[in-house]
């Protein structure tokens, strides 16, 4: 196991009581810790656990850390939230204090508790991913899940970052991998057409004009579609209401399902007009034609 002790809880966490007693939490551990495999892999979590218990074994104290992290956070959060209330033989009972000492919180107050520490797992999940992507043990560059992610045109939350902006996330990079393979595979690397392979291949900074509509195309097709399937809750409401603010909506105003959908149709429009400019990138047409002519007040005369 990740974690072996309270007093490693509450360093990890600054908020666990090391005189908690640890068994009630071991449960939410294994589980967290497998959820956490779900995302990175189970040869990555057996590899920090290696490093943990083998004595002979060379040690990456950061990657053991980074990896207890968002497994602590999670499993504590999972804790508390059974304990609002005390399940008893006789039914669950929610005690009040009577000596004034202790005053129950809101259901709000709850609630953006519950959500300052899901954002410290997300936060400890994109640091353990992009330490990953940086050291790459072989554990993890042997990973379904990374050798997808070097087939896809975008390979990383920081370069999505670079063509629609998700605060760098790594963590929903990943959620987003099968929407970006589909876009890239169903419509733009169509749309290119031969050489596709040579642009894919191509890894060079500053990256081509072409590559670059191509990468925005793929990008803001992933999110549209994304957000047509995906539930509402695992979408950020920062990624809609800032695209709504570029399009001239009050990014203060909640995101409502409309907006959501509205969002998604103009990512497509969006998206359409990136491929066009690909494909006029890849044959070197720049020239664009005016829509209307220009006026010659001379020129009044036409032949019949």
């Amino acid at each position: 196991m990740l974690i072996q002790s309270a007093e490693e809880l509450r360093s990890l966490t600054s908020n666990y009581y090391a005189s908690n007693d640890f068994a009630k939490v071991v449960t939410e551990i294994e589980l967290a810790t497998e959820e956490l495999a779900a995302i990175v892999g189970r040869e990555v979590i057996d590899l920090a656990e290696q490093q943990l218990m083998g004595p002979d074994v060379e040690r990456d104290a950061l990657l053991v850390r980074k990896m207890q992290r968002p497994v602590a956070l999670l499993a504590t959060l999972r804790l508390y939230q059974k304990n609002d209330l005390s399940h008893e033989d006789d039914g669950r009972k929610f005690k009040v204090s009577t000596d004034g000492s202790d005053k129950l919180p809101w259901e709000w107050q709850l609630e953006r508790d519950d959500a300052i520490h899901m954002e410290e797992y997300y936060k400890s999940v994109d640091a353990l991913i992009r330490y990953l992507n940086e050291r790459k043990p072989k554990e993890w560059t042997d990973s379904t899940t990374y050798r997808l992610m070097q087939t896809l045109l975008i390979r990383s939350g920081a370069q999505m970052d670079l063509y629609f902006p998700i605060g760098r996330s790594e963590r929903l990079y990943l959620l987003l991998i099968p929407f970006i393979r589909e876009a890239q595979t169903g419509t733009v690397a169509p749309a290119y057409g031969t050489g596709w392979a040579d642009l894919l291949a191509e890894d060079s900074l500053p990256e081509s004009d072409t590559r670059y509509a191509a990468c925005m195309a793929v990008a803001l097709l992933a999110m549209s579609t994304a957000i047509h399937r995906l539930p509402l809750q695992l979408i950020p409401q920062g990624v809609v209401r800032g695209y709504m603010n570029q399009n001239g909506m009050k990014s203060s105003e909640p995101a409502t399902v409309d907006d959501v959908h509205r969002v998604a149709d103009w990512m497509a429009g969006d998206a359409a007009h990136w491929i066009d400019r690909m494909k006029r990138y890849r044959d070197g047409a720049l020239h664009e034609a005016p829509l209307l002519p220009d006026n010659d007040r001379k020129n009044k005369f036409c032949v019949l």
